[in-house]
């Protein structure tokens, strides 16, 4: 099995603080930017789905912002009611 290889250039600065990484973790550089763009992949879905959610609640009518606390549970336990009937209700059926 062949791997295209590049070179890649970096300031000493940043490549001597990888290297630091690398040998705290004990393993390669090549290995600690596999894992940080990993990392990075995550996050960037994670923040996808944070994004699609904000916007699921501002079609849903927003938080409410100023009800009282009783009035933010209720509305919360509403929300987990509709999302378990429209999502997982028919598993108890």
């Amino acid at each position: 099995m062949s791997i295209d290889v590049v070179t890649l250039q970096l300031p000493a600065n940043l490549y001597d603080q990888l290297q630091e990484l690398a040998a705290e973790e004990k393993t390669d550089p090549v290995e600690v930017i596999s894992h940080l763009v990993s990392i990075a992949y995550q996050q960037r879905s994670w923040l996808r789905n944070l994004t699609a959610l904000r916007e699921q609640i501002q079609q849903e009518g927003g938080l409410q912002i100023g009800a009282t606390k009783e009035e933010v549970l209720e509305q919360l336990r509403q929300t987990r009611r509709k999302i378990f009937e429209a999502e997982y209700a028919h598993l108890y059926r």
